[in-house]
This record gives structure tokens, sequence and C-alpha cells, in this order.
């Protein structure tokens, strides 16, 4: 029997278990003291910060990846250029898509901050609708990895039967 249960024989058939908490509940929120509210604040922010962090690592990464597998991916178009006027026929498209691609970040220093309660939450809120979109259109990237995969995949054997 797991130490952290207690077992009770009652009028059921089976033994019923309850679970010990091991540490005492956490008191209501209207016991707290301005400080302490203040203090849970400012650790909440500081582990926002930790998050955003290693989401701005990730990003990072990711961007850097992504402009080397299409970096990549583009010289392999290249390959099915049958004469100039295909390849010409290429790089043109190339050119239109690379114009519409967005620019990376800059930084750019916040100014002045609004810093109040309903301010906060609108941004937190437009945050989480911006990391849902994130989320949806990162499956949309899996999705075209996996077709480029697959497409890459067979080429690759087509080269190979050829050689």
């Amino acid at each position: 029997m797991d130490q952290a249960t207690l077992l009770i024989n009652s009028r059921y058939t089976t033994p019923q278990h309850i679970y010990r908490t091991r540490s005492p509940p956490p008191p209501p929120l209207s016991a707290s003291s301005n400080a302490e509210k203040s203090k849970r604040l400012e650790q909440t922010f500081d582990e926002f910060n930790e998050s955003w962090l290693v989401y701005w690592n990730a990003y990072i990464e990711l961007q850097n990846q992504l402009y080397e597998s299409l970096k990549t991916a583009r010289e392999v178009t290249w390959l099915g250029a049958t004469d100039n006027a295909k390849m010409s026929e290429i790089n043109a498209a190339q050119r239109q898509l690379f114009s519409t691609m967005p620019r990376r970040l800059d930084y750019v220093p916040l100014g002045q901050i609004n810093r109040s309660m309903d301010y906060a939450l609108s941004k937190i809120n437009e945050l989480l609708t911006a990391l849902f979109s994130e989320k949806e259109k990162c499956k949309r990237l899996e999705d075209a990895i996996d077709i480029l995969t697959d497409k890459a995949n067979k080429t690759k054997q087509e080269l190979q039967s050829e050689s």
C-alpha cells in the first residue's frame, strides 16, 4: 500500500482510498496581505519572463533553421532547370516569393508603457490570441514539412535510379 494513502474499510465492498495532502491548503486569497499579493504578482511576472526567454530562444532557433531549410530547398528547385529559360522562370518566381517574405524583427524601444491592470489584461489576451494562431500555423508548417520531405525523398529516389 502506498504511504500517501489511507485505506478505509466501510460499508463499501471494495476499499476506498483517501489521499493525504503533503502540505496544508493555501490560505484563502482574502486573508493575504497586500505585500503577499504583491510578492505573488512579482513572482508570477518573473516566471513569465523566464518562459518568454525560453520561447525567444526556441523561436530564434526555429527561425534560423527555417531560413537554412528554405535556402537549401531553393537550391534544389534550381536543379529542375533544364535550360536557361527555365532557370530564368524559376528565378523570377523565387524573387517574387522572397519579396513577400517578412523581415526579421528589429528591436524597437517600447517607450511609455501603460501599467494599468486593464491594459495588462488586454495585452495578455492579445498574446494568448497570437499564441493560439501561432500554434495553428505551426501545425500547417508541420504538414508542409511532411509534404516537402516526401517530395525530397521521391526526388532522391528518382536521382538514385538514374545513376
